[in-house]
C-alpha cells in the first residue's frame, strides 16, 4: 500500500489523501485552501480520469472544494460519502462559486460541474460495512463529533487497518455526539488532524456562561450583540446556546445558517444533539428574508444577531458590521479561531473593520470565545494512548502543532512509529 500526500501536510487546508493499493487509486477527501487572492487546489494528482473511488469525510470546503475541479478533469469514479455531507457541501460549493465569480476570481472549475460531482455520489449510512466495487477496499464511515454528516473513515486494505479521523471532536458539544473512536483496537495506521496539537482549548462551560454573560451586559448597557458564525455547525451550536437566554431578547438569524439549519433539522442525523432544542430555537428565531432590511437592524437596541460569516469576510456580517462597528454600547463577539489576514482578526487585535477599501475604527465591544468543533491537545494524546497505532501520521496543522504531538508521542510510547509527511511524499507501509 503507498500513501501520498496531495495537501494538508504540514499545513491545514486543501486535505487530499491518496491511497494506491495494486493498480488501484482511491482519495481521502479533495478540499482546497483559501490564499490571498485566490484558492489552491491539491498538488501533485493527476490522472483524475484513472481514479477508482473517493472517501469524502464531511461538507467543509477544506476537505470537499477540489471535487468540482476534479469533475472538469474527467473523474470517472464513484466518491462515497453520507446523505447530509453532501447536501451541505452541496450549498457550499454552489455558494463558493458564485462568490468566487463576484470576486473576479476564476475557479478552475465551471458551475455545471457541481452537478457532475452529484451524479458520482455513492451514499453510505454511518456505521455499516461497505466494500469498493473492486473489491480492494472494505470500509466504514463512523461519526466523527466533528459536524453534522460528518465522519472518520476506517478501511481495510491489504490485511491492514487504517483509519483517517478527518477533522474529529471526541468530547461531545451542545451541536454534536463525541467521536468513540478511542474504542477502536488493532489499528496499524492511523491519519489525524492536529489543528490544536499545541494547546488545550478552555473550559466550554465557561466559554457558554462568558457569551451569555457578554450578551446580557450588552443589552443591560444599551447595545445590541452581533454574533459572526460559520454556516456549519457553529451557527447551530450557538442558537443551542442562545436556548439559554431570557425570551424577550429579539434575536435575528441571517445568512446562509438558515438554510443549513434547516437541512440538519430536516436530517435525522443520529449524532446530532439536542435537535430538539435547535428546532425550537430556529422557529423562535427573527429570519432576515430581505437584504434591504439589514442596516436598519443594525440601528435596532437590545437584539441579537447571528449571521455569516465567521471570520467576518463576506455574507450579511458585512453590512452588520458596517452599521454596528461605531456604536461603544453594542458588542461584537466572535465564536472561532480568527485566521491572519481576516478582518475577525483584525477587529479582535486591533480594532479596525476593513470595507469598501476603507480601514474602520472599532469602538463597540469585541468579545472572543472558543467553540471549536476539532479536538485539543489533551484529547489527542488521549486517542493515541488508548488506541496504540503501529503507524501514526501527523497531517493538518500548522508545523508547532504538530511537531508538539510528535514529540509527546516519542517521548511516551517508543513503539509507535511517528511520520510528518510533505506533499507529495510517498509512504509505503
Amino acid at each position: 500500500m503507498k500513501i501520498i500526500f496531495h495537501g494538508a501536510a504540514k499545513e491545514v487546508g486543501k486535505s487530499c489523501i491518496e491511497i494506491q493499493t495494486g493498480d488501484k487509486r482511491y482519495l481521502m477527501d479533495a478540499g482546497i485552501k483559501f490564499i490571498q487572492g485566490g484558492v489552491e487546489y491539491p498538488k501533485e494528482l493527476d490522472k483524475i480520469y484513472a481514479l477508482n473511488g473517493i472517501f469524502l469525510s464531511h461538507a467543509h470546503l477544506d476537505h470537499s472544494g477540489a471535487l468540482p475541479m476534479l469533475e472538469n478533469k474527467n473523474l470517472n469514479c464513484p466518491i462515497y460519502t453520507t446523505h447530509l455531507t453532501w447536501k451541505i457541501t452541496n450549498l457550499l460549493l454552489e455558494d463558493s462559486y458564485h462568490l468566487e465569480k463576484l470576486k473576479h476570481i476564476h475557479p478552475a472549475y465551471v458551475e455545471r460541474d457541481i452537478k457532475k460531482v452529484e451524479n458520482d455520489l455513492r451514499y453510505v449510512v454511518y456505521d455499516k460495512e461497505y466494500t469498493t466495487g473492486d473489491g480492494k477496499i472494505k470500509f466504514q464511515f463512523l461519526n466523527s463529533g466533528h459536524i453534522p454528516g460528518g465522519a472518520s473513515i476506517l478501511m481495510d486494505i491489504e490485511g491492514k487497518k487504517l483509519l483517517y479521523t478527518a477533522d474529529i471532536n471526541t468530547e461531545k458539544t451542545n451541536l454534536m455526539v463525541a467521536s468513540n473512536a478511542e474504542m477502536l483496537q488493532g489499528i496499524d495506521i492511523l491519519i489525524t488532524e492536529n489543528t490544536y496539537g499545541d494547546r488545550i482549548h478552555p473550559d466550554k462551560k465557561d466559554s457558554e456562561e462568558g457569551l451569555i454573560k457578554s450578551i446580557e451586559t450588552c443589552i443591560k448597557g444599551g447595545g445590541s450583540a452581533l454574533i459572526p458564525v460559520f454556516g456549519v455547525g457553529r451557527s447551530q451550536e450557538i442558537l443551542i446556546i442562545l436556548s439559554k437566554l431570557d425570551k424577550n431578547i429579539p434575536i435575528y438569524l441571517d445568512g446562509m445558517a438558515k438554510k443549513l439549519t434547516d437541512l440538519i433539522l430536516k436530517s435525522n442525523d443520529p449524532y446530532v444533539n439536542n435537535i430538539d432544542i435547535l428546532d425550537e430555537m430556529f422557529k423562535r428565531v427573527i429570519h432576515v428574508i430581505n437584504p434591504k432590511e439589514r442596516m436598519q437592524i443594525a440601528k435596532k437596541k437590545g437584539i441579537v444577531i447571528v449571521s455569516t460569516s465567521g471570520m467576518v469576510q463576506g455574507g450579511p456580517v458585512i453590512e452588520y458590521s458596517k452599521g454596528m462597528i461605531h456604536d461603544e454600547e453594542n458588542f461584537i463577539i466572535l465564536t472561532g479561531f480568527q485566521a491572519k489576514g481576516t478582518n475577525g482578526r483584525s477587529m479582535f487585535e486591533d480594532h479596525l473593520f476593513y470595507h469598501d477599501k476603507i480601514r474602520d475604527p472599532v469602538k463597540a465591544h469585541v468579545r472572543k470565545f472558543d467553540f471549536s468543533a476539532h479536538y485539543g491537545q489533551d484529547s489527542i494524546h488521549h486517542l493515541f494512548e488508548k488506541i496504540k497505532p503501529k503507524h501514526l501520521i501527523l497531517q493538518h496543522g500548522d508545523i508547532a502543532a504538530l511537531e508538539a504531538v510528535k514529540l509527546f508521542c516519542e517521548q511516551n510510547d517508543k513503539e509507535i512509529k511517528v511520520y510528518l509527511p510533505d506533499i507529495g511524499q510517498v509512504m509505503e507501509f
